[in-house]
């Protein structure tokens, strides 16, 4: 469990080539426990042509494998150790129907799962921990686990909007009279004094959003006549945010999307996207609402057209069966989320809706067929 001991550095102009471990080796750890209670039902009605199931579950998982925190003058990665304890419960459904009418047959089954979880032990003496940190970039901390919340949260500062003059800079004051952010233009960001004590600092940060959705569901689709067949496959969630580092407008040498555009370039035209500038003496970027989006979606996931030539066709020609066909997928995604995909997987359980424009799956068009002889 020492993760990846690779390394590669360079001495006086040339490579060279070594070992080292990346995070303190743990021989103590074991596997995660967990006890889990479910209720549910499976039914059938109308000879079977509807069928309909519920489960609900809650799970306790004690011993959970996570990094333990440790000084960051130690100079390597934290260790892999038992130290988490986390409760998830949820709700499952689904609900199928099929039937046949003359030469035409049909099916739908839709399923949907609605899943809440709680951290109930981290583990440390403090009962929270940051596990996501861009403090070089000026983002700062981002992802936060925390006791008797949910795991793991977006964490940064609340806004309320953008200075459009002068004058609502100079204005936003605190009780003896000093300004909030002294260093802000026309443009910048407003951050709001979450606890009250007169100063925008660290002790203002909060949970902005979370990853994990609330509902996933899918939806299939089947139908074929006479030969012809389709097959749809729909997926998506609702209740999930994205954090979207492409947000970020600091950056000199990286393309920008469409919506830069309308960013603030004089008073009144923009109340969320801040003025351009690499200086950024206000911290326009650091981690804040301004990078939450939503990230509910739905997707056609699959779809594929078929159809089966007649036996007396094939037959001519020594074959069994011929169908050919048409399939795609990713073909379409209905979402009000401006990024490249919804559909975030960053790495791991920490990152999850993390978007730093990764690549977007691909929809791809095939054409087959499948021959029996």
């Amino acid at each position: 469990n020492q993760g990846d001991p690779a390394k590669v550095g360079e001495i006086t102009g040339q490579m060279q080539y070594g070992s080292a471990p990346g995070y303190i080796p743990n021989p103590n750890v074991k596997w995660e426990e967990s006890s889990q209670t479910n209720l549910g039902i499976d039914t059938r009605f109308l000879q079977s042509r509807m069928t309909f199931s519920f489960d609900y579950f809650k799970k306790k998982t004690i011993d959970m494998l996570m990094k333990q925190p440790i000084p960051s003058y130690v100079g390597i990665g934290a260790p892999i150790a038992n130290v988490g304890d986390m409760e998830n419960w949820g709700l499952e459904f689904e609900l199928g129907w099929k039937q046949s009418v003359g030469e035409f047959n049909y099916a739908v089954s839709a399923n949907a799962s609605y899943l809440k979880n709680k951290l109930i032990n981290l583990g440390n003496e403090t009962g929270e921990q940051i596990y996501e940190n861009a403090g070089a970039s000026g983002v700062g901390s981002y992802v936060k686990g925390m006791n008797g919340d949910v795991f793991p949260y977006f964490y940064g500062y609340k806004t309320d909007g953008l200075f459009q003059n002068q004058t609502e800079v100079d204005a936003y004051v605190n009780a003896d009279g000093e300004k909030y952010q002294s260093a802000a233009l026309p443009g910048d960001v407003r951050f709001v004094d979450l606890n009250g004590d007169g100063v925008i600092s660290d002790a203002d940060k909060t949970k902005i959003g979370k990853g994990m959705p609330d509902w996933t569901y899918g939806l299939t689709l089947s139908a074929d006549w006479k030969g012809v067949d389709l097959n749809l496959f729909f997926q998506g969630t609702i209740g999930n945010d994205v954090f979207d580092f492409s947000q970020r407008g600091d950056i000199p040498a990286m393309n920008r999307p469409a919506w830069i555009l309308d960013r603030w370039h004089g008073e009144g035209t923009s109340s969320h996207i801040p003025r351009m500038t690499s200086a950024n003496p206000n911290g326009n970027w650091r981690s804040s609402d301004l990078y939450i989006k939503d990230g509910s979606y739905m997707r056609l996931k699959s779809a594929q057209l078929g159809y089966t030539l007649p036996v007396d066709l094939t037959g001519k020609i020594a074959v069994q069966r011929l169908r050919i066909y048409v399939s795609a997928d990713n073909l379409l995604t209905f979402t009000s989320y401006d990024g490249f995909d919804p559909e975030i997987a960053s790495g791991g359980y920490t990152t999850i809706g993390i978007d730093r424009g990764i690549y977007p799956q691909s929809r791809t068009i095939s054409v087959g067929a499948n021959i029996t002889f």
